[in-house]
């Protein structure tokens, strides 16, 4: 549970600034895999003197656990794949509202006595809304009969296409001069590389041979993979999916490939 909560922090922090320095990247998945620093220094406090191993058999099952060992996966790449921090005289500090030109020249509000500004609560805690008695009701809402386009492909990031090429090569070189026949033998060697069962998602095969799509979105990127079973191994290619979880990365439109430019006759 305090694994999943940082996960849930991160992911808000991530969703509010996706420029994560490699340090604070370092130090907050580092904690993720270690199911919380906080939980683990408290429990260590705890521990009776002479009984020290008796964290150890805790630490080797989540180690075991698929999706601590994707998380580790995740953090080593994506630390490889990371800006170093800038400097600290170079950080940008946003000023306050009161440190900017002009702000000792802005007018307050007026409001007489017993009034409150719009927005804010009355006595009774209630916001009230006050509308001109012309203004035009909002229109009713009536539900669309039109099907749902499916949602599609978007850009990666610098950082996600770096991500999306070392994830694609490690996919590749452990399928090498291996003949993938079937979708269960690609989702075991998938598996076996610390890819989790729940993000391998089966897709209709291509020209007869097993195809996959790995949903590798996390703390809000976009990064997707598709494999496809060869007569000597898999072709691994990195898309973006977009960031909400309604959306399922087996139900991505892909872009099509541009062809190749022929030379005229």
């Amino acid at each position: 549970m305090l694994m999943w909560a940082a996960i849930s922090f991160l992911h808000g922090a991530y969703m509010r600034s996706t420029s994560l320095s490699k340090p604070v990247l370092a130090a907050a998945l580092g904690c993720m895999v270690l199911s919380g620093c906080g939980a683990q220094s408290a429990a260590t406090d705890q521990t009776p003197a002479g009984s020290a191993a008796s964290a150890t058999p805790s630490l080797d099952a989540a180690h075991n656990d698929p999706e601590t060992r994707f998380l580790e996966l995740i953090t080593r790449i994506t630390l490889g794949c990371a800006p170093d921090s800038p400097d600290d005289e170079n950080d940008r500090v946003v000023p306050e509202p009161e440190d900017l030109p002009g702000w000792e020249d802005a007018p307050g509000p007026r409001y007489g006595p017993g009034e409150t500004p719009p927005g804010a609560p009355n006595a009774d805690g209630d916001i009230p809304v006050s509308l001109p008695p012309d203004a035009p009701r909002p229109p009713e809402s009536t539900p669309s009969t039109a099907e749902p386009t499916p949602p599609e492909e978007v850009p990666l990031t610098d950082i996600e296409r770096c991500g999306g090429s070392e994830h694609a090569k490690r996919v590749s070189e452990a399928f090498r001069n291996t003949r993938t026949t079937s979708y269960p033998a690609m989702r075991k060697r998938l598996t076996d590389l610390d890819y989790p069962a729940s993000r391998i998602h089966r897709m209709p095969d291509h020209a007869g041979a097993p195809r996959a799509r790995l949903d590798l979105r996390f703390m809000g990127d976009h990064l997707a993979l598709e494999v496809t079973g060869t007569g000597s191994g898999v072709t691994v290619e990195a898309f973006g999916a977009p960031e909400r979880e309604d959306v399922k990365v087996t139900d991505v439109e892909r872009r099509p490939k541009p062809k190749p430019n022929t030379p005229a006759s």
